[in-house]
């Protein structure tokens, strides 16, 4: 179970959504790096991704496509627009599990394409009226811009810590996986208000390092934290009457509402919902950023949307060590599942914690 992705106050936090921008790879004729290299959108964004840890995939893919605009030649937005999609396609395509750079990327294109169209981007010439930017003022715009993307969504993590804090009772317990570092912000953002006195239990696998950093920096301020394994999940569950919160982190929110996250989310959520003990609410903490325009068609099968990670639900692997890294697919540590937007009570974002149901209306508002 994992993860993450920006926060702000809720006018903010619009107009930053609709700044964020995409990635795309170039041909050697028109995508050229300034030291004369052939631009590569997928190295780019790798080093984009390993240089920061606290970038996330979708902030990475739109930054490594801001680059792309750097190091290309196109003197015409149609030219621009196309070599975009082309380079988008292939970041895609070398992503075992695109979908958290499907979502950034989708945003950014979408900001670039109203941008290009008209009063997107404006300017202000002393004290006369804006005036529509120009292609060439556009792009250098995003260029002078880049690095506030970034800020922006690292920022837009203390906005849903505010938000999520309010959720963590006093006198209770909260129960989380996965080392999602925006809920670690909202446990620590908890944990400095006097008035409360929680305590955490963390279900760790041996698997996943961002889980042991979140322990070791709630323990360092002052907060109790139980560790437990995965299969101790539903015994803990029925038995720790004093939870009633379960907070995760999720790689992708999809626009019905559900999530795509580490493998084993959507099994804490069921059995949040089924073993009886207590009233326990299952919360999401993610970005809009992570908001990725598609709907799971055949749930569970995250292969269906275009994760390509083993499925074990043919048969196909007896036999096979599932263990065993393949070329192309997701790594075991690194599989995901999907969790169904019924069993979620909240999705706690920087504009607010939204209902699973109103991600449809922030697709169409912001993305």
């Amino acid at each position: 179970m994992t993860t993450d992705g920006p926060s702000k106050p809720a006018s903010a936090a619009a107009a930053t959504t609709q700044q964020l921008p995409v990635r795309t790879n170039s041909t050697s004729s028109s995508s050229q790096r300034e030291n004369g290299g052939a631009f590569d959108i997928v190295r780019t964004y790798h080093e984009h991704l390993n240089s920061d840890r606290e970038l996330t995939m979708g902030v990475a893919a739109i930054e490594s496509l801001i680059e792309l605009l750097r190091n290309t030649s196109s003197s015409t937005a149609m030219e621009l627009v196309e070599i975009v999609k082309k380079e988008k396609a292939k970041l895609l395509a070398s992503a075992p599990n695109p979908l958290p750079l499907l979502a950034g990327a989708d945003l950014f294109e979408q900001y670039l394409l109203r941008s290009l169209r008209g009063p997107a981007a404006t300017a202000t010439g002393g004290s006369g009226p804006d005036r529509v930017l120009s292609f060439d003022e556009t792009r250098q715009h995003l260029l002078d811009n880049k690095d506030l993307f970034a800020q922006r969504a690292k920022a837009d993590r203390d906005s849903i810590a505010i938000w999520g804090s309010r959720y963590v009772s006093d006198r209770c317990i909260v129960l989380t996986a996965g080392g999602s570092r925006t809920v670690t912000k909202i446990l620590l953002r908890a944990a400095a208000d006097m008035s409360k006195h929680f305590k955490v239990i963390y279900i760790v696998d041996g698997h996943n390092r961002r889980s042991d950093v979140a322990v070791a920096q709630l323990r360092e301020a002052g907060v109790e934290v139980e560790t437990i394994s995965p299969h101790k999940v539903a015994y803990v569950l029925g038995n720790q009457k004093q939870i009633n919160l379960v907070l995760v982190g999720t790689e992708v929110v999809m626009q019905n509402g559900g999530i795509i996250s580490g493998m084993g989310t959507a099994q804490l959520a069921h059995l949040t919902k089924t073993v009886k003990g207590g009233i326990k609410r299952f919360y999401v903490a993610a970005e809009t950023h992570k908001i990725c325009r598609k709907t799971p068609i055949a749930y569970p099968m995250v292969n269906r949307v275009g994760v390509r990670q083993k499925d074990i639900s043919k048969f196909d692997n007896v036999g096979v060590d599932l263990s065993e890294e393949v070329p192309g697919m997701v790594a075991e540590q690194d599989e995901v599942d999907y969790t169904d937007p019924e069993l979620i009570d909240g999705i706690i974002t920087e504009q607010g914690v939204k209902m699973a149901s109103q991600i449809w209306e922030m697709v169409d508002d912001y993305i």
